[in-house]
């Protein structure tokens, strides 16, 4: 359960903006990952993230550009620490460029499909530290290993008014 002060510092709803690092199976290579969660109560959170990779080779280059929108299943485990299942819907772009002598090619796909995963998060005062994984099923599909964190900002109102003299 989710001591008390832990709760005041997360009084539903909340924004949880942040940034992680994420590595791509398929690339076989590490990229950025920007998130904005919402949270509804201390149980669902959802919101949009984006993941841009970039990996060079001697003759070409491959760039991925990811866009979800995710739910998270809370799940309190101990004094901060929690576990969340997700699911979600992906979006991803793949481009490719080779270089053959004098001539670059280009090649891009394009993907919708559906994200399913599982993470851990701790919470230590605003800051939510966490480390998930995530399965994309498409014609793209992928798996990707992500660690970050979040700010917590409580958007909820605070009880009674102030009047200034």
């Amino acid at each position: 359960m989710i001591t008390s002060e832990l709760r005041a510092q997360m009084e539903p709803p909340f924004l949880l903006p942040g940034v992680a690092a994420t590595y791509s199976s398929n690339l076989e290579t590490t990229g950025i990952n920007a998130r904005v969660y919402y949270g509804i109560d201390h149980t669902y959170c959802f919101g949009p993230e984006i993941s841009y990779f970039r990996k060079s080779h001697e003759d070409n280059e491959v760039s991925l550009f990811e866009a979800n929108a995710n739910l998270h299943y809370i799940i309190d485990l101990n004094k901060g620490l929690g576990f969340y299942p997700l699911t979600g819907i992906n979006y991803t772009i793949e481009t490719k460029i080779e270089n053959q002598g004098f001539e670059e090619e280009k090649f891009s796909e394009n993907s919708f499909g559906l994200n399913i995963g599982a993470g851990f998060h701790y919470t230590v005062g605003r800051i939510l530290f966490f480390t998930e994984y995530k399965y994309v099923i498409s014609t793209l599909e992928d798996h990707f290993f992500t660690a970050g964190a979040l700010l917590n900002f409580s958007l909820a109102k605070k009880g009674g008014s102030k009047q200034h003299n």
